[in-house]
């Protein structure tokens, strides 16, 4: 629960002031600062995987909203699409993620690694979202 306010108040924030890749960078930066600190790592990926899987869900229903008719079908299309290639890249990571030297699987370091590749790859969308906004 305790959890849940932070990302509120981040997806309200998003809402109201809308996004803009400026946004990204500041909440990008906020999870390097949270890294740096060099504790509770993976409570910071994982943080941060929620909060940018969260910015996608907006920016996806802010630029659904500005579209109309056709160009809404190709948004959703192309949302499929890339839902696919996130299952497969979400696979294809953690089996990465195992070959990595000296990293065992359900360590606090694999799940760091592991959740920032997704965070990475969800942050990728945002991003090309953000520029058709």
């Amino acid at each position: 629960m305790k959890q849940f306010w932070p990302v509120l108040v981040f997806i309200l924030s998003c809402n109201c002031f809308g996004q803009t890749l400026s946004d990204v960078k500041k909440l990008e930066d906020s999870y390097q600062k949270c890294l740096d600190r060099g504790t509770n790592m993976k409570q910071c990926s994982v943080d941060f995987y929620e909060r940018s899987d969260s910015l996608l869900n907006v920016v996806y229903k802010n630029l659904e909203l500005k579209l109309v008719d056709r160009k809404q079908i190709e948004l959703k299309n192309q949302q499929r699409l890339w839902l696919r290639r996130k299952e497969v890249y979400f696979r294809k990571a953690y089996q990465q993620t195992k070959e990595i030297e000296g990293i065992t699987e359900g360590t606090q370091d694999f799940d760091m690694i592991y959740i920032d590749a997704k965070s990475q790859f969800v942050m990728d969308r945002v991003k090309e979202l953000i520029k058709l906004l």
